[in-house]
């Protein structure tokens, strides 16, 4: 099927009324998004599996509900462009579209409630088990599916595969809310059998030959503190292991295999195999809580950060008064 059989509106017709324009069926921005991405009817048919002449008509719906042309064909091509309008239209819709999308299939598909978190691995097992007993006390038929992320945490809040997230990481989204929980800092965690005496941050270039075991590629403390060790050893860390969370990377140490660079709530200061030393040169690390825009005045959403903001404050050097 030629995807140049869609016709413009009627260039001759009456403008759309306030109401046509309100009565908009989702359906035709879902089908006009479709094809807006994909650059043509036939495709955005497929993924909606409808015919290619439906999927035609909904554009040709909503062209003449918006009162201009949307998309226009070249001479022998059957993949099709946005006109200015559409381009505008498109942008307008963005990510919002999908996110409403996707939540509206979440809701038709899930017959009880459910609130799935995304949660940094060391920030969940250190804090999430308390937080769940909490939560549990006051909503117990809420079912809570939570997902150990870092990095892919603000895609999964767009591709709307998340309610709410923890995050070390600002997202900078308008289908996104943030709420600032607070700071913490990193510290060097060490054997405390490397030493007679508490070492300090005057002591960081002894550690330059020692092995250093630190996190996978890409995650947050990882990429702070690998270049402020090499200035202040005044070379790279000799990195030996590598590990998911602050928990393994804790306990390799514990074991006297290297030291390692991780949150200062991993470490009490007064561990019996683990020496600290907190690193004041380092920015701290800012904790946010994230939700899904339209799900701002949730309560149960609300309840979660609240208690979140309880436990992890009371952890932080630097909590957020109220959280903002």
């Amino acid at each position: 099927m030629d995807d140049r059989a869609a016709a413009p509106p009627d260039p001759d017709s009456d403008p759309p009324s306030d109401e046509a324009r309100a009565k908009v069926d989702i359906l035709l921005l879902q089908t006009f998004h479709l094809v807006a991405r994909a650059g043509s009817f036939s495709a955005a048919a497929r993924e909606l599996n409808i015919s290619y002449q439906t999927a035609a008509n909904h554009v040709r719906r909503l062209e003449r509900m918006y009162g201009a042309r949307l998309v226009e064909t070249e001479q022998g091509s059957r993949q099709v462009a946005l006109t200015p309008q559409g381009k505008a239209l498109h942008q307008t819709l963005g990510e919002e579209l999908d996110t409403i999308l996707s939540r509206i299939r979440i809701l038709l598909r899930d017959a009880r409630s459910v609130l799935r978190v995304g949660v940094p691995q060391a920030l969940f097992h250190h804090f999430f088990p308390d937080i769940i007993r909490r939560f549990r006390q006051t909503q117990p038929d809420i079912e809570l599916a939570f997902f150990e992320r870092d990095t892919t945490l603000e895609q999964m809040m767009l591709d709307g595969a998340l309610d709410a997230a923890v995050s070390e990481r600002s997202f900078g989204h308008a289908p996104i809310t943030q709420r600032l929980i607070g700071a913490y800092r990193l510290a060097l965690v060490y054997p405390r059998d490397w030493s007679d005496r508490p070492l300090g941050e005057s002591d960081l270039p002894a550690f330059r030959t020692r092995p250093f075991i630190t996190y996978e590629p890409s995650q947050t403390i990882r990429t702070l503190v690998t270049g402020y060790l090499a200035r202040r050893m005044d070379g790279a860390p000799r990195v030996s292991t590598t590990a998911s969370g602050s928990t393994s990377v804790t306990r390799l140490v514990a074991m006297g295999l290297g030291y390692a660079v991780v949150p200062e709530w991993s470490v009490a200061p007064d561990d019996h195999a683990v020496g600290r030393i907190l690193l004041t040169g380092i920015e701290p690390v800012r904790v946010h809580f994230a939700r899904a825009a339209f799900l701002e005045h949730n309560p149960h959403v609300q309840h979660l950060h609240d208690l979140c903001q309880q436990a992890m404050s009371r952890a932080f050097s630097d909590p957020a008064p109220g959280g903002e």
